[in-house]
Formats: C-alpha cells, sequence, structure tokens
C-alpha cells in the first residue's frame, strides 16, 4: 500500500525557514563557513537560506485550466503532453520535425578488454537529410560473460570524447567503465560537443544548424541541451539493435550540463528507463524558484546556447515562471530517476536538487510508484532510496567520479536487474 503523502505540491510552501529548522543532526545543511565564504567572493549570487524568496510551486497535477488531474489516463493522455510543450516553448526549445534517416558504422572493435570480460566498439552515427549528412562518433562496451541480454548506461560525457584505445588504457572516473562492466552493465558515451557545439559562436558546426540548413534558430528552436538529448536517444537507437542489450532497461546519465540533458533526454524519450542527474542545477534538477547560488538570469546570460530565448525572459522573476524544474522529474514518472548532489558545490543548490524529488512525488503516486517524499534531506553521505526515486549528497565540490557511480548503480541495481 502506498503511503499518503500529507502535503501536496498545491499547499506545500518551500521557505528557506522551513529548510534551516531542520535538525542538522539527520539532514544535510550547507557549510556556515563555505557559505559565508562564497557570499564574499560573489556577492551578486544567494548562498544564504534565509534569503530564498517565499515561493509556492505549480503543482503537476493541475493543468493550465485549473482542472485537477485525478487519473493516470488523465495525466498521459493530456497533463503530461501539456508540460512537454511548456518545457519545449519556455525552456529546451523544440526539436525539429525534419524527416531524416539514421544509420551506424563500427570505426574500431576490441573484443577481449578488461581481460575478456569485455567486447568495445567505437562507432559512428550517421545522420542523413537528402544528399547532407552529419556524423559523430561514440563508444560502446557490452559484457562478454552475461548470461542474459544485460541493462545498459549511456552517458553523456560533457567534458571530453574518451576513445575506445583510451577507455581501455587510461581508467577515467567520469565514465568507469570497467566498473560498469564488472556490475553486469553494458555502457555507451558521447561527447556532447561531437553534437552540438559547447561554445555561444558553435552553432553553425552543430546538428541543430545541419537540421535547420544553415538558417539561424527561433526564439522557441531547440537548443544544445535538448539537442545533446536527441544524441543520446539516437544512441540508445543502436543499442537497441544489439542482442546482448535488453533495450527496456537502459538509463541515461549526465554531470553538470550533462545532468540537465540526462533529465530533459527522458522526458522527451521515454524509452530511458531512468535518469541519473548529477550536480545539474538550475536548468536541471534544481528548483528555479529559489534563485540560489546559479540563477535563471546568470545561466542563459553565461549559456545562451543552452535554453531557448523564452528562458531568459524570467531572470529574476522566476516565480512567473509556469513550469519548475519538479515538473521535469514528475515528466520522467513512473520511469526512475537518481538526482546527486555535492556538499561544497552549493552553486548547483544541493535543497533545491532534492526538493525537486519530494515535489514530483505525486506524480508518482498517482501512477502508482513509490518516490521519496520526505522533505527532510539525507545527511552527508547517507544515501536515500525509495521505490522510483534515489538521491545522495556526498562530500567534496562539483565533479563525478566512482563513488557517485557506485552509488547510482546501487540505486540502478533496484529497478533494472
Amino acid at each position: 500500500m502506498l503511503i499518503p503523502i500529507v502535503l501536496t505540491i498545491a499547499t506545500m510552501m518551500f521557505t528557506a525557514r522551513a529548510s534551516i529548522s531542520q535538525d542538522a543532526s539527520s539532514s544535510w545543511q550547507a557549510d556556515p563557513d563555505l557559505v559565508e565564504k562564497l557570499t564574499r567572493q560573489r556577492r551578486e549570487f544567494n548562498y544564504v537560506e534565509s534569503k530564498v524568496p517565499t515561493y509556492t510551486l505549480p503543482d503537476p497535477l493541475v493543468t493550465r485550466t485549473g482542472q485537477h488531474v485525478g487519473s493516470p489516463k488523465e495525466w498521459h493522455d493530456g497533463r503530461r503532453g501539456e508540460l512537454l510543450d511548456l518545457f519545449r516553448d519556455q525552456v529546451y526549445g523544440r526539436r525539429p520535425d525534419t524527416e531524416y534517416s539514421l544509420r551506424f558504422e563500427q570505426t574500431a572493435e576490441v573484443t577481449q578488454a578488461f581481460d575478456g570480460a569485455a567486447t568495445g566498439r567505437e562507432m559512428k552515427a550517421i545522420v542523413e537529410i537528402g544528399e547532407r549528412s552529419f556524423s559523430f562518433p561514440f563508444v560502446v562496451f557490452l559484457p562478454n560473460n552475461a548470461s542474459r541480454p544485460t541493462p545498459a548506461v549511456v552517458h553523456i560525457n560533457n567534458r571530453y570524447f574518451v576513445p575506445l584505445a583510451t577507455a581501455l588504457e587510461k581508467p577515467d572516473p567520469f565514465w568507469p567503465v570497467k566498473m560498469l562492466i564488472d556490475r553486469g552493465y553494458a555502457t555507451a558515451s558521447f561527447h556532447t560537443s561531437h553534437v552540438d557545439p559547447d561554445k555561444k559562436d558553435g552553432y553553425a558546426d552543430g546538428i541543430r544548424a545541419f537540421f535547420a540548413g544553415g538558417d539561424p534558430p527561433s526564439d522557441t528552436a531547440w537548443r544544445s541541451l535538448s539537442a545533446w538529448g536527441w544524441a543520446a536517444s539516437r544512441v540508445l537507437d543502436h543499442l537497441e539493435t544489439i542482442d546482448s542489450i535488453d533495450a527496456a532497461r537502459v538509463a541515461v546519465s549526465g554531470h553538470s550540463r550533462g545532468g540537465k540533458t540526462s533529465l530533459w533526454a527522458a522526458c522527451e524519450d521515454e524509452r530511458f528507463a531512468i535518469a541519473y542527474s548529477n550536480n545539474s542545477g538550475c536548468g536541471g534538477a534544481a528548483l528555479s524558484r529559489r534563485a540560489y547560488g546559479e540563477t535563471v538570469g546568470r545561466i542563459t546570460s553565461s549559456f545562451p546556447h543552452w535554453f531557448c530565448k523564452p528562458f531568459s525572459n524570467y531572470a529574476g522573476r522566476e516565480h512567473e515562471l509556469p513550469i519548475d524544474q519538479h515538473e521535469v522529474i514528475a515528466l520522467i514518472a513512473p520511469r526512475g530517476v537518481y538526482v546527486a548532489s555535492a556538499d561544497e558545490d552549493l552553486w548547483a543548490d544541493p535543497k533545491g536538487e532534492y526538493a525537486s524529488l519530494v515535489a514530483a512525488a505525486p506524480v508518482f503516486e498517482l501512477l502508482g510508484k513509490r518516490s521519496i517524499e520526505s522533505p527532510r534531506m539525507p545527511p552527508l553521505g547517507q544515501q536515500r532510496i525509495k521505490g522510483q526515486t534515489g538521491y545522495h549528497i556526498r562530500s567534496g565540490g562539483h565533479g563525478l567520479g566512482e563513488l557517485d557511480w557506485g552509488l547510482f548503480l546501487d540505486f540502478a541495481d533496484t529497478l533494472l536487474k
């Protein structure tokens, strides 16, 4: 039996005072010395809980016309599509509906990687529209000794491309291939900038310009985060062709801007069974209305290629957004969502990242799934898993390493194995 939620989104007020009243012995709290240091360094940004504005979150289960969503059918047939359209038009942009063809080429292979434990392949995805083509590379590793089709993780690498040879010779905690193989997962990874350059003036060289035939993007056209998520889906297209992978058990993962992307990728593509967001912050898991650390104004001015133009209109006016990031998590329900934060990464607003999971709980409940609903964050270093959602906050700063991966896989095991 599902445990009823005491507070609904319609009545829940997420205030700074409520946050700081939590028992520090059982709930994570930001280090006061770090808060003071960051405040001195960047006075234009807020790191003080008492200065977080009081706000009310939009209810994911109330339509724009004020109708309450009371059944899974009403969610799937109406409200979910309404929310998707709001995020497409106000935050991430709309993907084109241009017809294209897709094929894959293998450019390298090692059949006995990691002392025979895996097969590694370097691949190229080739997208064609008429006589024009665009391609990007990715790498796939498959367990050799599995007795049945395995789950898989598609990793959106926002730092660099890891070629097949490098993955074999230089283990990288940002994408720990051997750990994934040893845990029974296939995995694939691509570099974001190979799909759409991660810079303000990179449009002409990316997939978005390719689809637009070189024309400039409209205000609501897809931007880089959506384009990178689209590429993750194309990698999944390839994984679906591999008999040794169970394509119904594939997670998508990312760190920082890659974490923002993994969440949106899973919203747009319901084939992804889990979305893993690591230190994703503003425009990812963190609630925009908290205006804590990085804000809508800062992120849209520094990275205008990530989000469609209307999102920048809410700079300093986050309370006017018709949606907030808890509804991105709600859009992934009833599938799995895992969110991870870091103790020193206040820029990404750990409290706001965790609060999104809590605020999405009514949608999971409506769809018959359990999820995290306690407003009290877990202590530092303690993982929390409930049903379809999981969370941890570790010590250290902005980054992704084997500790994060291990905890995520502990969660993934509960849903994919």
